[in-house]
Formats: C-alpha cells, structure tokens, sequence
C-alpha cells in the first residue's frame, strides 16, 4: 500500500507521510491529519488547509474542471484581436493563464515566452541541491502539455522585441502578434554590479531553472569552493543547500549581518551561530571586487580579490544580490514604469488600459511583491477584471518563510512606509526560540521568529494583517 502523499494548491510541493518534514520537525510517519494546524508549507508559507491528496488534484486535472471547448484560436493561432496575450511562463504567466481559463472556457488565450514554457516550482531552485535534484528533477509538466491541458496556445523559444500599444500588437522574433488584452509576467533578474578582472562575466546568477542546470553542471564534479556574493534571502538559502550537497561555502555581504533589512539583529545574529558549525564562512562588510581565471590552488578555477584586498582561491562564484524587476520592455513601450511596472490593485491594469502587470515585474502603491502567494491574487485579479468581474488585489503584509533547515524563521518585515518610524522589540527568548514585533505609533506591524517561535507565524500574520488593514 503506498504511503499517503499532499500536494500543496499553491506551488505543488508534496508533503510525503514516509519522510516527514524534518526542518518542521515532523518526523517520518508523521500523518497528515495529526500535522499540527499552524504548519506550512515550507516552499511558499500556506497553510495545512490548502493541502489536498495527489488523488484528488490528479482528478481535478483530468475530470470535469478541464475546458471541454477549447476555443478555435488554441489550436493553433498566435493571438489575435480578441485574443488574451501572456507575456511570460514562469509562475505568474501560467497562474493567469489557470484562472482566467477557469472563468471563461471559451476565450482564446496565447502565451508567448523566450523558454520551452516548462512548470516548476521556483522557490525550490534554493533548496534542490541538497536535495540531489537536477533540473530534470524540478520539472512539474513540460509547456507543451500544460497548454494543451488548459487549452491554449503556446508559443516557446520567442522573445518578444516591443510593444504597440496604439496598435495593440507585440513584436517577437517570429513576427508580430496583435492582441485584445496583453499580460505581462516578466518576472525579474539578479540585481547586476560591475566587477573587474577577466572571468568577470563568468559569475552566475541562478534564478530560473536554465540558469540552475547550468550551476548543476559545473557543480556535479564534485565538492567544491563556492563564493556568495549578497547574504541576502536567496544568498543564506543557497550558502545553507550548498553546504548540504557537500560544498564549501565563502558568503560575502556589505552589509553587517545576515539577511539585511529583512531580520532585526538579534534572529540575524542566531541564524549566524548556526551557521557556523557548518563551516559556512560569513564575511560582513565586504564584497567582491575583482574575479580573474587561475586559483591560488591546482583545484581552484577562480582568483578572487576582495573589497578589503583580501584574495580567495574559489571554484565558482554566484551571485545573490537580490532582484531588481524587469521593466525595460514596458518602458519602451511608454508604460508608468518606476521600480517595477506600475499596476493598479482594483486589476492589475497597467497606464494602458489594455495591458495588466502581474508578478515579480509589477509595482503596486509603491510595492513589488517577489512570492507566491500574492502574485496567486494578482493573477486571479486580472483573470476576473478580463471577464467583467472583480477581485480587487490586496496589499497584504509579505510573510516569509527562510529556507534554512538549521534554525527555522518566519519574518513578517515593517513595510518601508513604516521601517522608519518604529522599533524591533523582544517578546520571548529561550535558546533558539525567539520573538520579536515591530512596532509604529503603539502597533505591531510586522514579525520576526526563530526556533520554536516560528510556529506562531500564521496566528501573528492574521493579527498583523488586521492592525494594517485598520490604519
């Protein structure tokens, strides 16, 4: 008899009753029904409610959910005039793609992309090596199947070149595409510096699963030296999964602690202790300055001087210095752009009324949200303004799960609106366990746990989000 498997609705990671979730502290054999109410989903943050058995999501994909008229114009055609465009794959692009064939059978969609289209879950590529995952490994449903599933058409392997609003037309590589409405799920890229040195352009920015398989490649011959630049969310991620598939990891950082703005010093500090037993080598204050081919050691591919003249013999050389929103495309065209691509919550809709923002490119009051479970919203927001409805997006709090097995956090941070006008307070403190609350004018307005106290995060995050909302 096999053994009970969930699958989370939001990002489609499995919860296997033989193998526990060990950084929660379930252990193997735990049953679903006995995981305690306050856990979540440790990809994305959700909770037990949004979980369902393999059996019942594989029957809603293959039963009577799925589009039984698929329009004429998704077997074939690239847009048209009445035709609903998607710009992108990833997350975003797919997740408006669902809920907008979820509310209209009948409407022709295209999805345009500059990959094959695949399904994965992103917040994985952070946790996946460790793991032994390949890319292979990630992959949830090939584009191809998945369009066909939803009854759309795909178009891979195209990158899109400009846009028309005034003419409502797209230009791709393989020829123009008119539109009736355009959604643009850009996503966003690694923050870029210039450094010096004549391997400069060999450092990796890992943010997709292309760029993932290529850090596999040069990874699978073996342990070897790796060097951090950011020690950021993605950077103590991959410095912690890097460290489980048995590398040597040099974590570097401007900034004086782990996690920058995200985490008050205090969790920073603990998350640095439990670091350390692993041999991960934080250095704060400092970053790089120059990489050039040729290692200090017969193993070592890389030479790399430092901000502070130190040099470091190092195999490989990733770049963490978190993500800036891709937006080059809608400012050609002539959208409100400023950080990201200015979005507003009643739908989503761009400064053309015929173009929607959703995901990491978009801007909203100010505000770019890099995860899943808002950009979920986003996209059910444009899918419903698309059919004459309305789902007005929230601008909720963002609650965060860190992936890092060895010391558990649950961080809620102060919105920048607020960041500078209250404090961090300690609420509790017992070994690793620890509780804090930022307050403004009297109120708390975000959260930060470690330890046993990152439990609590959904029973605060509904108490945050009501002390927002009440402002």
């Amino acid at each position: 008899m096999s053994t009970p498997r969930w699958i989370c609705k939001t990002c489609g990671w499995i919860y296997d009753e033989s193998k526990g979730d060990l950084d929660s502290g379930l252990a193997p054999g735990t049953r679903f029904e006995d995981i305690p109410e306050d856990w979540s989903c440790p990809l994305c943050g959700v909770t037990k409610a949004d979980f369902i058995t393999l059996e019942e999501y594989a029957a809603q994909r293959g039963g009577s959910s799925a589009p039984k008229n698929r329009p004429p114009r998704a077997k074939g055609q690239v847009g048209g005039e009445d035709a609903v465009v998607i710009v992108g794959s990833g997350i975003a692009g797919w997740t408006v793609a669902e809920r907008l064939r979820a509310r209209d059978p009948e409407r022709a969609i295209t999805l345009i992309c500059a990959d094959d289209g695949c399904v994965y879950p992103k917040p994985a590529l952070s946790m996946a090596i460790g793991q032994g995952r390949s890319a292979d490994d990630l992959v949830e449903q090939s584009g191809t199947d998945k369009a066909a599933e939803l009854g759309v058409t795909l178009q891979a392997n195209t990158r899109v070149m400009g846009i028309k609003p005034a003419d409502k037309r797209l230009m791709t590589a393989k020829g123009n595409v008119k539109y009736g409405q355009l959604v643009l799920a850009l996503g966003a890229s690694q923050r870029r510096r210039p450094f010096e040195g004549g391997a400069a352009d060999d450092i990796l920015r890992v943010n997709d699963l292309a760029s993932y398989r290529k850090m596999r490649e040069r990874l699978d011959s073996g342990a070897q030296h790796v060097t951090l630049i950011g020690a950021g969310l993605i950077g103590v991620e991959f410095a912690e999964d890097l460290h489980a598939g048995g590398h040597r990891v040099t974590l570097l950082d401007l900034g004086e602690q782990l996690l920058g703005r995200l985490a008050p010093p205090p969790l920073a500090a603990r998350l640095l202790q439990a670091l350390k037993p692993q041999g991960i080598d934080f250095r704060p204050g400092v970053s790089l300055a120059a990489l050039e081919r040729g290692g200090a050691s017969d193993c070592a591919g890389y030479r790399a001087t430092l901000t502070d003249g130190a040099t470091l013999a190092t195999d490989l050389v990733i770049s963490a210095m978190g993500l800036v929103p891709n937006i080059e495309l809608a400012k050609k065209a002539g959208l409100l752009v400023n950080r990201g691509i200015h979005a507003d919550p009643a739908d989503m809709r761009s400064s053309d009324p015929h173009i929607f923002v959703v995901g990491d490119c978009a801007e909203v009051d100010g505000r770019s949200y890099f995860y899943i479970e808002p950009i979920k919203r986003q996209a059910e927001a444009i899918a419903a303004s698309i059919c004459g409805e309305s789902a007005l997006f929230e601008c909720k709090p963002t609650a965060i799960r860190v992936k890092t097995p060895s010391l558990a956090l649950n961080l809620c941070p102060p919105d920048l609106s607020v960041a500078d006008l209250g404090h961090w307070v300690q609420e509790s403190e017992n070994g690793t366990a620890c509780r804090m609350s930022f307050l403004a004018h009297g109120k708390a307005v975000g959260y930060a746990l470690s330890g046993a106290e990152a439990a609590r995060a959904s029973e605060l995050y509904e108490t945050i989000c009501r002390q927002v909302a009440a402002n």
